[in-house]
Formats: structure tokens, sequence, C-alpha cells
């Protein structure tokens, strides 16, 4: 499946990005966003690119990672390039 359509897959097709569809500890993101996992005591938000591996959640046990937005990054590759700021200009 192409980048495109995986895209398209994860947005239900609607135009809207699917915060349904969620993705269990050990499985492949297929696309770059932020997620979500929760436990009955916090909620857990986490940046993945495409290709990641979803880890565990912080109590160390399987969870399911809900994306929160459609993309981190417009990059093609879904990489991120770091930002340099002076020191006391933040």
């Amino acid at each position: 499946m192409n980048q495109e359509a995986t895209q398209e897959a994860l947005a239900g097709g609607n135009g809207g990005f699917n915060t349904t569809t969620g993705f269990a500890t050990g499985t492949v993101c297929t696309a770059s966003g932020t997620f979500r996992a929760s436990n009955k005591y916090m909620d857990i938000v986490q940046a993945y690119a495409a290709g990641e591996i979803f880890l565990a959640g912080a109590d160390n046990k399987k969870t399911t990672w809900y994306a929160l937005s459609p993309s981190l990054s417009t990059n093609q590759d879904g990489g991120f390039e770091s930002v340099k700021v002076a020191p006391g200009t933040a």
C-alpha cells in the first residue's frame, strides 16, 4: 500500500482523520502523527513516524494507540528536523 493510499485509509475517505482506529503495542505505525494511549491512571501522548513500532504504555503493559492528528510532518519520508534557537531567545 503506498503512502497516499495509507493516509486515505486512515482518513476514512471523508476528509477527516480517523481517530477511532486503534493500533496495538508491537504493530507498525502506518502514517506519521501524534497518538494517545490510556490506562485508568493516565493518558500518554507520543509522536510516531511511519515505520516505527508502537511501544508499551508507561506501566510497561500492552495498550492500544489512537491517532490524535493526521500528520506531524509534511516531509515525504515522514522525517523530522530539529530547529536551533539561540540561548535566551525562547
